[in-house]
């Protein structure tokens, strides 16, 4: 609802192709130029001069500016997907940049910067105004039970009724044609795991592990390569067996050394630039997996919130570190429909939630601003349990 989805799809693409184009013509660059000083050293004016040198330079300098805007737009697109799961499962429809700093683990200033422009690119449906996002929903017409009167409200959030302060959750909501009444009775088909998990998790791991493969691959025989190239150098066997050969037209162990310095330039490049690659889909192997386990756990507990150290366990990993993995697997879009909140200090998992009650059983008093498991009536204090209670 908060998400530009098919704009992002489409950023995510460019991303993409740009980030291949930029590795491999850097890549190209750095080992060409690298080996026309080695093959030219000394002579710094053929270096300069050398027709490819332009285009090897302009690389050299762009590619990293290329790729530091591509993976500055993709953590960007991160955060969008994060802020966008903790505005879904809000219940008031004011969210203040500094909740999202402390469930983010981040400055509440890049909170307050990113939410100021991202409505204008990767979000939508909220406006940000004075530190605070304010959603926007559709609007219902509802009418109150306790004094009669209609009113417009705003669907997905609590609320109370302009003309008695009744909490206007109490009444009858047109939506999808249908009618429907919040009660103390939870309605509705429980969650699944497919509701929490991104389509198609099962295919991922497998093509995440296929690049895996085939990056290994790859980076396993330019290794042997270079390693064989190096050997090569000073083995005269070898520079006698290639000057002998009559279809090597190398007539020189000088000319036959620069070919095998620049195949070991190549090849360590090639390496270095699949290395980042292979860990990335590691890790991005690691997400999936987290959002697995996840999504198992939330479909079968019965509460909205669950603290960080109920969490299901992965690899005996610490508290610290499994809300970490949980984030990047929210951020990743892996895991859906949860987010992190912070009730009485305490970070927990918050899953898709919804209001049962409206009145203090005690005193009858409205409850407004409900967003906690639990509620203290702000007249007459006692505490009312299971005010708020997950969907389905």
């Amino acid at each position: 609802m908060y998400l530009r989805e098919k704009r992002i799809r489409v950023i995510k693409i460019i991303n993409y192709i740009l980030a291949f184009f930029t590795i491999v013509n850097l890549i190209a660059s750095v080992s060409w130029e690298l080996y026309l000083v080695y093959r030219y050293w000394g002579d710094f004016d053929t270096v300069v001069h050398a027709k490819a040198t332009p285009d090897f330079i302009f690389w050299i300098i762009a590619g990293p500016i290329i790729l530091f805007c591509v993976f500055k737009t993709a953590s960007y697109i991160e955060d969008a997907i994060f802020y966008s799961n903790y505005f879904e499962g809000d219940l008031d429809g004011t969210v203040d940049y500094r909740e999202l700093a402390q469930v983010n683990g981040v400055r509440a200033g890049k909170v307050r910067f990113e939410l100021a422009w991202f409505k204008y690119i990767f979000m939508k449906n909220y406006i940000f105004k004075d530190g605070k996002a304010i959603l926007e929903s559709k609007t219902v017409t509802c009418t109150c039970r306790n004094c009669a009167g209609v009113l417009e409200k705003k669907l997905f959030f609590t609320g109370e009724c302009p003309y008695c302060g009744s909490s206007d959750l109490n009444a009858k909501v047109v939506t999808d044609g249908r009618f429907y009444s919040i009660s103390s009775e939870v309605k509705g088909t429980p969650k699944k795991y497919d509701y929490y998990t991104v389509k198609g998790l099962s295919g991922k791991k497998i093509f995440f592990a296929v690049l895996i493969g085939i990056s290994l691959f790859i980076i396993l025989i330019s290794a042997f390569i270079a390693g064989e190239n190096i050997e090569n150098y000073n083995n005269m066997d070898y520079l006698r067996s290639v000057i002998l050969d009559p279809d090597d037209h190398r007539y020189s162990y000088e000319q036959i050394r620069y070919d095998i310095v620049d195949n070991v330039i190549l090849c360590v490049f090639i390496v270095l630039g699949l290395i980042p690659v292979f860990i990335s889909r590691v890790k991005r192997i690691g997400y999936l997996t987290i959002a697995d386990i996840n999504a198992k756990y939330f479909a079968n507990v019965k509460t909205p919130f669950v603290k960080a150290s109920s969490l299901p366990s992965y690899r005996n990993v610490s508290d610290k570190r499994k809300l970490r993995l949980m984030r990047k697997a929210i951020q990743k879009g892996y895991l859906k429909h949860c987010s992190l909140e912070k009730h009485g200090g305490i970070l927990q998992a918050a899953l898709g939630k919804t209001i049962t009650k409206d009145k203090c059983p005690s005193c009858g008093a409205s409850i407004t601003g409900a967003a906690y498991k639990d509620y203290v009536c702000k007249y007459c204090g006692k505490k009312i349990m299971d005010v708020v209670v997950k969907k389905g």
